[in-house]
């Protein structure tokens, strides 16, 4: 698939089926992710891949729990929060059929004399994007999320994660109940800066409120 369909077209999918997905195209986009940059080519990341139903239910369980309530009273201004939040409600009611759950983890290990967390996070989260783009184009579906942090005592136990590893965040991963399509962000000339800050490069009208 062309990359930049891919990347234009990568909508969050919230909506998952339960259907298994095989392990070659489990290994096809975590391999994916370990192609992204890191600092240094330090690669300090770790996934943690999950497929066996009971740790699944276990961990969906726990967020459901902790989320669930607060979701569903989360005001829902217009179109936009309604259906971001609607997903989320349906992906936390059917998160314990996801056929397949990833935690992208680290440990600070660079610089190799003084590690400092902050570039945990940089070499994780393009790792994540990768693993997201990859399962584009094989026709799965995808969301980021940071669904860990409702749960991270449960998830610790449940699949052995030392204290000293630091969870970045959950995707879960499954074909798709809904379609893919083009996405709605701010055009290249709104979000421009032509060689300083008050520089504008602006080739589209302002999006309107």
């Amino acid at each position: 698939m062309d990359i930049f369909d891919a990347m234009s077209t990568c909508r969050a999918m919230r909506y998952l089926k339960p259907d298994e997905v095989p392990d070659d195209l489990i290994e096809a986009v975590v391999t994916a992710a370990t192609w992204a940059p890191s600092p240094g080519n330090s690669q300090g990341r770790d996934f943690v891949i999950v497929t066996d139903k009971d740790k699944i239910e276990k961990i969906a369980e726990s967020i459901e729990t902790s989320m669930s309530q607060r979701v569903a009273s989360m005001n829902r201004p217009d179109r936009a929060h309604r259906l971001m939040l609607d997903g989320t409600e349906y992906l936390l009611k059917t998160l314990k059929s996801c056929p397949v759950l990833f935690f992208v983890c680290g440990k600070p290990i660079y610089p190799h004399e003084a590690p400092r967390e902050s570039f945990v996070w940089s070499s994780i989260y393009p790792a994540a994007q990768n693993l997201i783009l990859a399962a584009r184009a094989l026709g799965l579906g995808t969301v980021f999320t940071t669904f860990q942090g409702v749960a991270e005592p449960t998830i610790r136990e449940v699949l052995e994660i030392p204290d000293d590893v630091l969870i970045g965040c959950m995707i879960p991963m499954g074909w798709p109940e809904k379609n893919f399509g083009p996405l709605n962000r701010e055009p290249y000339g709104n979000v421009t800066h032509l060689n300083s800050w008050k520089g504008e490069l602006r080739v589209y009208p302002p999006v309107q409120d």
